[in-house]
């Protein structure tokens, strides 16, 4: 079957790092499984020994095929792009309260699939996705990295997200140009954040970032007034990268008290 690069499929093939990922991903006999991306179904595989029920988004209707003839009636497969997919609605469907989800995202719309699977946090137990590897680090970065940003954020706000380990190119055809990492995201541990109103908090998150290199007051001019910025005990001249996001929460609580 020829490699159909304009869908950003790049197939995992290395044994060891497909045993990894799903030992990563913890998965009990009762959980429903769902995979974004199955590709020509090496992880799959595994994942149907471990779990009774696994569902698999695939967008190419060649792979869709090849999945069905290989697997039967032991995988459920959604042909579309998983953007399309509503996943609360298709967990809904499958009437299970655990779900595990496993994915090797493409990487051309990676940013989109993290925030469609952040934005379902309720739905899932854990994830375990493999990302490129400059995704990964901006996904788990601090307050004062120069890649601590919107993603970092959003990531941290909603999940436990914990790096396993790096992938070279070597270990999926087509070989990508990037290396890869494979990351947990923990939805049932604890947040270590008190959010009262995540959507403006990551209103005003987005709006600091999008001028990065200006002083909070500057990037957030219009928004709020320096007043704000003293009651939530933020220093106007610091940079929107070196504010925590316990920081980005007072500015809000400070805001939403105007």
């Amino acid at each position: 079957m020829k490699t159909k690069t304009r869908l950003g499929q790049h197939f995992l093939t290395d044994g060891a790092s497909i045993e990894r990922i799903v030992e990563a991903a913890q998965i009990d006999k009762e959980d429903l499984v769902v995979e974004i991306g199955p590709g020509r179904g090496a992880l799959t595989g595994l994942l149907i020994e471990q779990s009774d029920r696994v569902v698999a988004i695939e967008v190419d209707r060649d792979l869709c095929d090849l999945l069905s003839n290989r697997f039967g009636s032991r995988l459920k497969i959604v042909s579309d792009d998983v953007r399309r997919v509503n996943l609360p609605a298709l967990v809904g469907i499958e009437k299970r309260e655990k779900v595990v989800l496993v994915g090797n995202l493409p990487y051309h719309i990676t940013g989109a699939l993290i925030r469609q699977i952040t934005d379902a946090r309720r739905v899932w137990k854990r994830a375990v996705i493999t990302v490129q590897r400059e995704v990964g680090q901006r996904m788990i970065a601090p307050p004062g990295s120069k890649i601590y940003g919107v993603l970092s954020i959003v990531t941290q706000v909603r999940c436990v997200a914990k790096r396993l380990f790096d992938l070279p190119p070597a270990h999926f055809y087509p070989p990508p140009k990037v290396h890869s990492s494979v990351l947990v995201l923990d939805f049932e541990a604890n947040s270590a954040y008190d959010i009262a109103d995540e959507r403006r908090l990551f209103g005003v998150v987005r709006a600091a970032f999008q001028q990065r290199r200006k002083m909070v007051r500057n990037a957030l001019a219009g928004l709020v007034d320096d007043e704000i910025l003293i009651e939530a005990n933020i220093d106007g001249r610091a940079r929107p990268e070196t504010i925590s996001i316990d920081g980005f929460e007072r500015i809000c609580r400070a805001l939403a008290m105007r």
